[in-house]
């Protein structure tokens, strides 16, 4: 399995791990289908996925959210990130349909660099008070896996 580096490959920091607790996913632009609340974390738990248009396998990882996101989008905040500007990411999500809400991060990368993600495409879920419950592949991503995260919140 062929993974891309973002432009910033040099990460400011080392991947939080499962348990760790993150400052937070900071917008610039949201550029299509955002929360009501406009803000990332709204009392659901947040699938954020990194992506880029140049990545094939993060396009290629596209329908499997898309398909993640029909059937748990009510439970879960589904939010692709882009560290490409709007003028580069939106005519790409004209040709590659992402059902969920999609994002450009800071100009400064603040997300990026707050999760040390410098490999994509790279999945994060996070509970609502921002715990990292699972990272890895979107395509290592079940909706059984998914299914078992969401029930230990629930426990």
């Amino acid at each position: 399995m062929l993974l891309a580096l973002t432009t910033s490959a040099r990460a400011q920091q080392p991947m939080p791990a499962v348990g760790d607790t993150v400052k937070g996913i900071f917008i610039g632009d949201w550029l299509q289908n955002p929360p009501e609340s406009g803000e990332a974390f709204h009392g659901k738990p947040v699938l954020l996925e990194f992506w880029a248009t140049w990545c094939r396998p993060c396009l290629k990882a596209v329908p499997h959210l898309n398909e993640l996101h029909a059937e748990f989008g009510e439970e879960v905040q589904f939010i692709g990130i882009t560290q490409e500007p709007p003028v580069v990411a939106v005519p790409v999500l004209k040709k590659h349909r992402m059902d969920y809400a999609v994002a450009s991060d800071t100009e400064q990368a603040t997300t990026h660099k707050i999760f040390g993600t410098w490999v994509i495409p790279r999945t994060w879920i996070l509970s609502p008070d921002r715990v990292v419950l699972w990272t890895g592949h979107p395509t290592r991503l079940t909706a059984e896996k998914l299914r078992s995260i969401l029930g230990t919140l629930r426990e």
